[in-house]
């Protein structure tokens, strides 16, 4: 009887290793496909990029990095390239909330970057970190045939990239032959980036002649200190983003994270403005040091913001859609109404 169970002991804990074994080989066999590093090369199949006008809006047209076409494109326009970052798509994030806005409102060219198959959930890091330089030297190769086709001038072409996409932006500095003129860093990626100590391998300020950041998640999935030559600061007194929940259709769900781009759509097309105060940084902010700044002059969050805008403004949002609460001595009314009407009624109370 002792040999017996001793025989089946084995025999299924040969079957389980042998099932395990399997189970693991084809885990492997998938992991090349499922997190990979790009090949050193450019043009290279994983990264493209895709044309949208506003007649090509719903058909966009693929362009060839190393001999884009003169015609595909409107003459005479600006140029706008939006980068999606980790887990996206040329359809997801910043292109979900900022493409069509664009083209309804502004007379631009866009370009969308796809490069998702080397940003797949949970490959990050090192994955999705490392394939960042990759993509950014094969969008400097189509920048530079651009500019030598005279489809574009350096002055009108503008990033604009969410997360990791905000990085690759920056990394976008290391490879043209042309200091770019304007980088938007829509909640710029941290983990995997903000230890780095030389500046060549992030998003900075010396990066384009003007690079603006909306930090909308600086203490998760982005970063807290200064990275542009202007800095905005959302709600970052409420240490979340007003309206925002961690959970989503009983899912988790960073809400914080994408707010950054959904406030940079409705800069497009509000008429009252993101405004925001300048103040020294976020520790004179949270030391209440703000007053100080008293007479700089404030400036506008999004699309529309000067580029004379220098320093660290904050502001703060409503919770729903429309976000956008006006000059901030319109705020600053609101506030002092609010206050009078909870005096009247502690008043009435007695």
């Amino acid at each position: 009887m002792s040999e017996y169970r001793w025989n089946g002991s084995h025999l299924l804990l040969v079957f389980l290793l042998f099932g395990y074994t399997r189970a693991e080989m084809e885990l492997r066999g998938l992991l090349p496909e499922l997190c990979i590093f790009a090949e050193n090369k450019c043009p290279n199949p994983r990264v493209t990029f895709w044309l949208y006008t506003n007649y090509t809006r719903d058909r966009p047209v693929e362009v060839d990095p190393l001999d884009p076409q003169v015609e595909l494109f409107r003459p005479s326009l600006p140029l706008k390239i939006l980068i999606h970052g980790f887990i996206g798509s040329r359809n997801l994030t910043p292109n979900l909330e900022v493409r069509d806005v664009l083209l309804r409102t502004q007379p631009v060219n866009v370009i969308s970057v796809e490069y998702g198959s080397l940003v797949r959930m949970p490959c990050y890091f090192p994955w999705a970190v490392t394939n960042a330089p990759i993509v950014s030297e094969c969008l400097a190769q189509l920048i530079g045939n651009l500019l030598t086709a005279g489809i574009c001038k350096r002055e009108d072409i503008h990033l604009i990239g969410f997360s990791l996409g905000a990085q690759v932006a920056g990394l976008v500095a290391n490879y043209v032959d042309e200091p770019l003129a304007r980088i938007t860093g829509l909640d710029p990626a941290g983990p995997g980036f903000m230890m780095q100590s030389s500046l060549r391998q992030k998003l900075d300020r010396s990066d384009a002649d003007f690079v603006d950041i909306i930090h909308t998640d600086p203490f998760f999935f982005s970063m807290l200190p200064p990275m542009g030559h202007a800095d905005f600061y959302p709600n970052l007194d409420q240490l979340n983003q007003r309206g925002c929940s961690y959970v989503s259709f009983w899912r988790f769900y960073n809400c914080n994270h994408y707010r950054a781009a959904v406030y940079y759509a409705e800069s497009l097309t509000t008429s009252r403005g993101f405004w925001a105060q300048q103040c020294g940084g976020w520790f004179d902010f949270f030391s209440q040091r703000c007053n100080q700044y008293s007479g700089m002059p404030n400036s506008q969050m999004g699309y529309f913001v000067s580029e004379k805008s220098i320093g660290s403004y904050f502001l703060t949002t409503h919770e729903v859609s429309p976000f956008a609460k006006g000059p901030l001595v319109d705020v600053e009314m609101d506030v002092a109404e609010l206050h009078s009407s909870l005096s009247q009624l502690a008043i009435k109370k007695r």
